[in-house]
């Protein structure tokens, strides 16, 4: 045999155990995900609308996707950036998706501290809703509508989950454009922030309809003020004021378009960037087919939220056009990076750590109170010295500055 033909030979050789081998990552459309898991991160915590959407919307795609597997996992912090940050270092074999705030808009304009992704080059899968903003108080607020909000001598405390999130954006934006006196208090998640206007700690928070009608039926919060329109409360939207409408500065009319069109882009769901383009146009169709599917939109009306899906090129269109903002709101954005959280401190000795540092507590006015730990954004000191999180010990005295108690501690002061 010579030379020639040995190497053609071989090459046949390699071609046959390439395809065996291969065949599985070699298959496309539909066919690829067959016995493959798909990771799912969402950016908040269980419950709440991110969450219910993540789950609803990976379930129903699993089905759509025979032999597919889809793994929900809950990476909160940060506003969101930490699971918005883990979705983009990502491999972009399409099997990582995930779901995070359109506030992450606002803080990539801003340069917001610790973001690693550029949302403009994320692989955009779809999104599930429009959800429009509005403000709401307490069923019991002296504050009866957002006539009494423009009226107020007093600061009043908005209600945020935490820096850089949707509700802390919406609430600097909204308070400057607006012009009434506030403060910002952050560390209310989920229904926390619903409970802290019913107990009087907050005076008045922004957020999607869709969670905050939970609320409204209830009889626990009123909404005052809305950033668009929703076909599924038809009775509501006449009753509450459009924000555009009652404007009176051009400032407010350019907020109030851009908070509708925030509005009509929410529950977005996105892939690291340079997808596999198959795997990607396989995903967007099958996002798109969940979204249509029945048995979805049931669970999603027994949960009182409508599905108002749009493709991954839409919803691409839709977080450029959101990340273009004319230069008044660029500079209150810029604004925002400057605002200071207020702080309190809280001292005592060190009664359990728990997760290698990440929860601390101590003895505080005779209660155990106990801070989350974040290896980022916490500062820890022991006897005058930077430290790690879990060189804090139990009967160390320490010193945590905090928003509030029981929240994220920005620094922990420790003397052994």
């Amino acid at each position: 045999m010579n030379y020639s033909i040995k190497m053609l030979a071989l090459g046949a050789a390699m071609g046959g155990a390439l395809a065996l081998t291969g065949s599985a990552d070699a298959a496309t459309g539909k066919a690829f995900y067959k016995d493959k898991t798909v990771k799912w991160i969402t950016a908040t915590g269980t419950g709440g609308g991110h969450d219910f959407y993540a789950r609803l919307f990976s379930r129903h795609m699993e089905k759509a996707l025979p032999g597919s597997t889809f793994v929900v996992l809950n990476r909160p912090g940060a506003g969101h950036r930490i699971g918005a940050n883990l979705l983009w270092v990502s491999k972009p074999n399409g099997l990582t998706i995930g779901n995070f705030t359109t506030g992450l808009i606002y803080a990539q304009i801003n340069n917001l501290k610790g973001i690693r992704f550029d949302l403009a080059k994320m692989s955009w899968i779809g999104k599930g809703a429009s959800d429009i903003r509005v403000v709401s108080v307490a069923q019991n607020s002296k504050l009866k509508n957002w006539a009494d909000v423009l009226k107020t001598k007093r600061k009043l405390k908005w209600t945020v989950s935490g820096v850089g999130s949707g509700s802390w954006n919406d609430s600097f934006l909204i308070g400057e454009a607006f012009g009434f006196p506030y403060r910002i208090i952050v560390g209310y998640q989920g229904s926390g922030s619903a409970l802290a206007l019913m107990r009087g700690e907050t005076d008045i928070f922004v957020g999607g309809l869709s969670s905050g009608m939970n609320y409204v039926r209830a009889k626990q919060t009123r909404i005052i003020l809305r950033f668009g329109n929703s076909a599924q409360f038809p009775k509501l939207m006449r009753e509450v004021p459009d924000a555009i409408a009652i404007a009176t500065t051009q400032q407010q009319r350019t907020l109030g378009k851009m908070l509708t069109l925030y509005g009509q882009l929410s529950r977005i769901v996105a892939g690291p960037p340079k997808m596999v383009p198959d795997r990607l146009k396989t995903l967007r169709a099958v996002f798109m087919e969940a979204s249509k599917s029945p048995q979805l939109i049931e669970e999603a009306k027994r949960s009182h939220r409508l599905i108002e899906a749009a493709n991954g090129e839409d919803t691409a269109k839709l977080v450029l056009d959101m990340l273009n903002q004319p230069p008044e709101i660029i500079a209150m954005l810029t604004a925002l990076s400057n605002v200071k959280v207020p702080m309190i401190k809280s001292s005592g000795k060190v009664t359990a750590t728990k997760r290698g540092g990440r929860r601390i507590t101590i003895g505080f006015k005779g209660k155990d109170v106990t801070a989350k730990v974040s290896g980022s954004r916490t500062t820890v000191i022991i006897d005058g010295k930077k430290a790690k999180r879990k060189a804090v010990k139990v009967g160390m005295i320490c010193t945590f500055t905090w928003p509030k108690i029981n929240a994220e501690a920005k620094t922990i002061d420790c003397k052994s």
